[in-house]
């Protein structure tokens, strides 16, 4: 069994910070800011959920 080499990301979409008001993304390069005010269905998200959340369109995230 083999792993990827460090430093290259096997996600598209990686979050980076989770605070008591939303959380950041890393997605296409651009960090994105989703706030629970904008987005209230990740505020009450299991952190395991919130970590593996997928982009299915551009700018269009859903939990995983």
């Amino acid at each position: 069994m083999s792993s990827s080499p460090l430093g290259i990301h096997t996600s598209g979409t990686e979050v980076t910070n989770v605070s008591t008001h939303g959380f950041w993304l890393l997605s296409s390069g651009k960090e994105l800011f989703l706030s629970y005010e904008d987005f209230p269905w990740f505020k009450d998200a299991p952190i395991g959920k919130v970590v593996a959340v997928e982009e299915v369109s551009p700018g269009s995230f859903l939990l995983a």
